[in-house]
């Protein structure tokens, strides 16, 4: 009879830790997210058109998800940079003709990724996906 009170307490003891320490595992403390303005200004264009065309509006979409949206738009402007004058050669890369949705099948999990473009000096450079605070 004490044996099946000491199983008992045991595996109450086991639910309640896998409990607790699965909420702690998984708590991220998310820090705030703030966007550049000027980044924003050059690429608001692509979730617009994509908001627009899919879910009936941008401005009520936005309005409705703000979260969301501050999410999605940090993804359009930080998920990737530009790095000046890589190559020797070609023209510089207008960074408004980026839509950063059509490279993302070179994004790696781990390490930034290097995107040439033909014609251009300047690169893509992808952060990892494991960085990424919204995935599309």
């Amino acid at each position: 009879m004490k044996t099946n009170y000491k199983l008992l307490f045991i595996g109450f003891f086991l639910i309640i830790s896998s409990v607790l320490f699965s909420q702690n595992g998984n708590s991220k403390v998310e820090k705030p997210i703030i966007l550049d303005s000027n980044k924003v200004k050059i690429f608001i264009k692509y979730p617009q058109f994509k908001h627009d065309v899919y879910s009936g509006g941008f401005y009520q979409w936005k309005a409705e998800h703000p979260a969301l949206y501050l999410k999605e738009m940090w993804y359009y402007t930080e998920s990737f940079y530009v790095k000046r004058d890589y190559l020797p050669d070609g023209i510089t890369l207008p960074e408004s003709s980026i839509d950063i949705t059509r490279f993302e099948s070179h994004r790696q999990a781990n390490f930034e990724t290097i995107v040439t473009l033909p014609g251009f000096k300047d690169v893509l450079v992808l952060i990892p996906g494991k960085d990424l605070i919204y995935k599309p």
